[in-house]
């Protein structure tokens, strides 16, 4: 095959792939621009491929042609591929056609996550196949750090729902969901778990969202926004994260989704 023709498939390939990252949702995964070097950032390029976009193994051509042309960061593949070349541990390398391939690996997705901003970002990671542990990181790690009301947003909601919920201390708590998502037969029985969990929680208020525009899940608190990767009742079905921004350093995107949800809490019913 003519170096020609080798180019030209490798072009289509990159603009391909980079086609499909700008497309992909990424708010459940640590945000790219937190990362500064060249090790991070193709760190990250591999993760949310494997994860999201379902490609274990990229080049560096393929990862510095996403982070130019999707998140407009000037970057060289030879830096990247220096930066993976003393990281052996976080990648394994595949050798194939004359290519050479990057996959991450766990301790890779460790490291990315250790090297949030402190202070500005906190991750927790649940793993997958693993509800009842994910229910004890949501309830210990998350809610019971979190201070005044709460506003929480998920519109896909079941029975657990309610069980996790359950053990919020918070005195005040304002729960929007969306019944409608729920199957027929489900509706009836949700609404009356709903009413006998307000006899014991009185301070989690509920309300039924109308329309089909809110699909992200998140909480809100005094000093945090919470963006959940799955709803509650999902949360350790499948690998997901859970990523709380300091209400302080993120001042600009908070106060958006604060304004968000009152507008959409004052046009909801209560359940």
């Amino acid at each position: 095959m003519s170096k020609m023709i080798l180019k030209r498939r490798n072009d289509t390939a990159k603009t391909e792939i980079s086609k499909r990252f700008a497309e992909v949702d990424t708010s459940d995964f640590p945000d790219f621009y937190s990362y500064e070097k060249p090790l991070e950032r193709g760190l990250w390029i591999l993760w949310v491929a494997k994860e999201k976009l379902r490609i274990k193994r990229l080049t560096t051509e393929e990862i510095a042609s996403v982070i130019r042309d999707v998140k407009e960061v000037s970057i060289e593949a030879k830096s990247i591929t220096n930066s993976f070349n003393k990281s052996r541990n976080k990648i394994h390398t595949y050798h194939e056609g004359g290519q050479v391939y990057f996959e991450i690996m766990r301790p890779g997705k460790d490291y990315l996550i250790s090297q949030t901003k402190e202070g500005s970002t906190h991750v927790v990671y649940f793993e997958p196949d693993k509800q009842y542990t994910s229910k004890r990181l949501l309830s210990k790690n998350i809610f019971d750090s979190l201070k005044g009301e709460l506003r929480i947003v998920d519109p896909y909601c079941s029975e657990r729902t309610l069980d996790i919920l359950k053990d919020i201390k918070n005195e005040h708590v304002k729960f929007l969901t969306r019944v409608d998502n729920l199957r027929e037969k489900e509706k009836g029985r949700f609404s009356r778990e709903i009413q006998d969990f307000k006899l014991e929680k009185p301070n989690v208020k509920f309300r039924n969202y109308p329309n089909a525009d809110i699909h992200d899940r998140y909480i809100i608190s005094s000093d945090s926004l919470v963006v959940l990767g799955h709803s509650i009742k999902d949360l350790g079905c499948k690998e997901s994260f859970a990523i709380t921004l300091n209400k302080d350093m993120n001042k600009n995107i908070v106060e958006a989704v604060i304004e968000s949800f009152d507008r959409r809490w004052k046009r909801s019913s209560t359940l």
